[in-house]
């Protein structure tokens, strides 16, 4: 690493870390967002000894970048460590990662696709692909554009002797996914967690009815993430925060409109290994058509255990100085398409035409609510009696059948109904 930043990037039209990354020499994404992380291209990566690209979504600003890692079979990354945090997700296969402090016992502990891990700041780091037919890939949160930037030396950044004890001394289990959740602040603290995808979640309505969420804090870091989950046929409100924010979807398949403020709205498309980027203050709102819960994780360059930054008010709605758009203030465009579309605005239902259209399912949830059996979500490719039916009687069915029998009565049913309502009330 032999590049004088200080004299390269004076008066010039890139960065400190532009001109570093660009002496890596490998793929580097820009834009709104990338399809699917477990596909994109990679090339060679001489540093790590592995397969990579860099990610500078346009939502990233300055604030941070992510790059993604693939390891051939049977293989290794080269051994390093740097100056900078970063946050690891695993997108696909299953290994090992060792770390350790200069001079201290190693620390090896595994993982698989879903799992999510950062080495701690400035320690050593090497990771292992334990398949021997399939590649593993993982996608990591930086903050490196900060640290190459403001410093502009890279002997300091990637080969500094210093060790931050305070974060890590090489203490046992520290990588066995034990944790602490802090109510108060809706947080899980930990260091490793297996199980992303299948993470356990917490109420989340400051978002919208039904939403679930939980932050999440991991070795020391001011970087952290979050996951959210939305149910069927819901969309949360719109808001925005400031930059960084990598939205990484987990499951269900859907959109989110992205828009500055008094401007076109962009769309963007996702599903399983999405990712997208919010740029800074541009709103930015989910939907979920699919036929399943859509959960996704945010990997971010803040956090709410340090208070390092001025952190606008994300679950404050604007009339109460926040950064959320109450859905009684949205656009009316947007409650147009909503309810043209079937969705149910996750708020208490305010809406007499999307609330009739939920009757089914708050009527099959409170049922199953009452005798302590768990929601079942509505199935699209069912017709309205069956998916009634499938709600209110599903169990552990890979594909519900509804007795044909059933089905007819309860047609009937409701035509009968139906028509004795409206001949009532001429």
């Amino acid at each position: 690493m032999s590049i004088d930043l200080t004299k390269e990037s004076a008066y010039a039209d890139k960065t400190p870390y532009e001109l570093w990354q660009q002496s890596e020499a490998i793929p580097v994404y820009k834009g709104l967002g990338i399809e699917d992380l477990r596909t994109v291209s990679l090339g060679p990566w001489n540093r790590k000894g592995a397969m990579g690209a860099f990610i500078n979504m346009l939502g990233a600003g300055r604030s941070c970048d992510a790059y993604v890692c693939e390891i051939a079979a049977k293989s290794q990354t080269l051994v390093e460590h740097y100056l900078f945090e970063e946050l690891i997700y695993v997108v696909k296969g299953r290994g090992a990662t060792t770390v350790w402090q200069e001079g201290g016992r190693k620390q090896t502990f595994e993982w698989q696709e879903g799992s999510m891990f950062s080495p701690p700041l400035n320690t050593w780091r090497q990771h292992f692909n334990a398949q021997g037919d399939e590649p593993a890939r993982f996608v990591a949160l930086t903050d490196a554009p900060v640290m190459i930037n403001r410093f502009r030396n890279l002997e300091f950044v990637f080969n500094n002797t210093f060790i931050f004890s305070d974060r890590f001394g090489g203490e046992d289990g520290y990588f066995s996914g034990k944790g602490k959740e802090v109510q108060s602040h809706r947080t899980w603290d930990s260091n490793f967690i297996a199980d992303v995808p299948g993470f356990r979640l917490m109420e989340h309505s400051a978002r919208g009815q039904g939403a679930k969420g939980i932050l999440l804090h991991l070795s020391a870091n001011t970087i952290s993430a979050h996951i959210e989950e939305y149910p069927v046929g819901t969309y949360p409100r719109a808001h925005w925060h400031g930059p960084g924010a990598h939205i990484l979807i987990l499951t269900g398949e859907g959109y989110s409109f992205m828009w500055e403020q008094g401007k076109k709205r962009t769309r963007i498309d996702w599903k399983p290994g999405s990712l997208f980027v919010p740029p800074a203050k541009w709103f930015h709102q989910h939907f979920n058509p699919g036929r399943e819960p859509v959960r996704y994780l945010a990997l971010k360059p803040w956090g709410f255990t340090y208070q390092v930054e001025d952190l606008v008010k994300t679950l404050e709605v604007e009339a109460a100085g926040g950064t959320q758009i109450d859905y009684q203030d949205q656009d009316p465009e947007t409650d147009s398409w909503a309810l043209a579309n079937g969705y149910v605005s996750i708020t208490p239902i305010s809406y007499d035409l999307t609330a009739h259209r939920a009757l089914p399912t708050i009527a099959a949830w409170s049922y199953r609510h009452s005798v302590g059996l768990p929601f079942v979500y509505p199935d699209n490719d069912l017709g309205y009696p069956a998916n009634f039916l499938s709600m209110m009687k599903r169990m552990a069915e890979r594909e519900y059948k509804a007795n044909p029998v059933l089905t007819r009565a309860l047609d009937v049913l409701f035509i009968l109904h139906a028509d004795h309502e409206q001949n009532c009330s001429t």
